[in-house]
């Protein structure tokens, strides 16, 4: 990722704290999707969103009040992803005990076994090619210096927040579609995707205005230091971000709908085509317009990507309509 020599050991002490604590990120993962699976998505998606607040909000603790620098950042991670996995699996211990995990389950079903597979390996090569994609725009970033990769970082933080909202909105989209779709129900389909587009429609402007009214307060509140480099470019990059932010959210939409009637290719292929307009036209362009390259190359990204969808929904909803 071409990170400077100056800031690589505290790189290498922020991932050793966050990979001790991937457990949690792991239990929760397990037991969000579980209580998903049993219609509890308010409960998932509430340890969600109380997640990104802890993490936030502990990340000024830790950093701004305690000073305790890059590990407390990290330290800030794990314990969000702590108290997310506490409140699913609490939970679970509360209203859905069958879902706990006992010495029973501990054998092979090969039917399962095949089922899994068939859907997880897909869905792992969506996540994993969302974050390769960050890892290479990082080294974009990284390659222009200390000031760049603070504002990048910076934004980040606050797009985490964000793109919270918008990950809940595919799951519950992606959760009511496969539960229609499994009962047969092509008309509730058809509703439920047209409901949801308008809902992340209407939640992506009202995100975009809140991210673009309030980028000097979010910006500053984070960096301080109105005068630096990374300040202006962490400002200039919310600024033209937010004028994207809907595409991110009606993207969702799509995600979860494909999703949901079992075409977990198409988001694959989806977002992996989304990261490679991203990653070329911010390799392209950073050099000459700096971090506000990366959030036009990642807007035109969402907008693709939106169009491929589109397309795509398009040629299939009517088979989906006929019940077929």
């Amino acid at each position: 990722m071409r990170t400077p020599e100056a800031i690589a050991p505290l790189a290498r002490e922020y991932l050793t704290i966050i990979f001790l604590g991937l457990p949690f990120a792991f239990l929760y993962n397990l037991y969000g999707s579980l209580l998903r699976a049993v219609r509890e998505t308010r409960t998932a998606t509430l340890a969600l969103l109380l997640a990104v607040l802890i993490n936030l909000g502990l990340d000024l603790f830790f950093v701004a009040v305690l000073r305790l620098g890059v590990p407390g950042a990290a330290l800030a991670t794990v314990v969000s992803q702590l108290v997310s996995a506490l409140v699913c699996l609490g939970a679970a211990v509360l209203r859905h005990r069958n879902l706990l995990f006992r010495s029973a389950h501990l054998r092979l079903e090969p039917v399962f076994v095949r089922r899994t597979l068939s859907t997880s390996l897909v869905t792992a090569l969506h996540q994993s090619s969302i974050y390769l994609g960050k890892i290479l725009v990082q080294g974009t970033v990284n390659s222009q210096g200390l000031d760049l990769i603070s504002a990048y970082t910076t934004t980040g933080r606050i797009e985490g927040f964000a793109n919270s909202f918008g990950d809940s909105g595919a799951a519950a989209t992606s959760i009511l579609t496969a539960q229609n779709y499994g009962a047969g129900q092509a008309e509730r389909v058809k509703e439920t995707f047209s409901w949801s587009f308008r809902l992340l429609f209407l939640f992506g402007i009202a995100m975009s205005a809140l991210m673009f009214a309030t980028a000097p307060f979010t910006v500053n509140l984070l960096l301080g230091n109105r005068e630096s480099a990374a300040y202006q470019n962490a400002l200039e990059y919310l600024r033209v971000i937010s004028v994207f932010y809907v595409f991110c959210f009606t993207g969702n939409t799509f995600a979860g709908y494909f999703e949901g009637v079992g075409r977990v290719r198409v988001p694959f292929a989806g977002a992996a085509s989304h990261l490679t307009v991203r990653i070329i036209l911010s390799a392209l362009w950073i050099a000459r317009y700096r971090l506000p390259a990366v959030a036009v190359a990642t807007g035109i990204g969402w907008v693709y990507v939106n169009l491929l969808w589109g397309w795509i929904y398009k040629k299939y909803a009517p088979v989906q309509r006929n019940g077929a």
